[in-house]
């Protein structure tokens, strides 16, 4: 009878480590020090699901959002955003100006994945406005 308790309560804690151990493999936020991000599931494009988050709730909302595709940050500052860049070896790849929106699309190897646009693979995306700016990968969905 022991034996089959402790049998039970061995393959219950193996059952919780499996479906723990992943999410804590899968790292931390990829651009950390922000005032919030948004993370989005399900694909990487303005469809996918969009989930917005403090800086307290982010590593808990990225850890347990399932089938994430890509996360974008807000930092109140836009050197902020530029230093994550660098900090990924990206490489700029062009820019565009949109209204008061300066946007900087770049080729991050270290960060894999991404989409195409003007025939270029784009995973990393900060878009600047004021003295703000915003960072995504493999871009920012749902505005800024």
């Amino acid at each position: 009878m022991v034996r089959r308790f402790f049998a039970a309560l061995l393959l219950a804690a193996l059952c919780a480590a499996m479906l723990v151990l992943p999410q804590m493999l899968c790292g931390g936020l990829l651009f950390p020090g922000a005032q919030r991000y948004l993370f989005y599931a399900g694909g990487a494009s303005s469809q996918a699901r969009m989930v917005l988050a403090s800086a307290a709730e982010a590593p808990f909302v990225r850890a347990a959002l399932a089938g994430r595709s890509g996360e974008s940050a807000y930092y109140a500052d836009a050197e902020s955003a530029f230093a994550q860049a660098r900090r990924y070896g990206a490489r700029l790849l062009f820019t565009e100006r949109a209204g008061e929106v300066v946007n900087y699309y770049y080729s991050a190897p270290a960060l894999g994945g991404g989409v195409w646009l003007d025939g270029m693979p784009v995973n990393l995306h900060i878009a600047v406005r004021g003295e703000g700016a915003c960072i995504g990968s493999p871009l920012i969905f749902g505005g800024y």
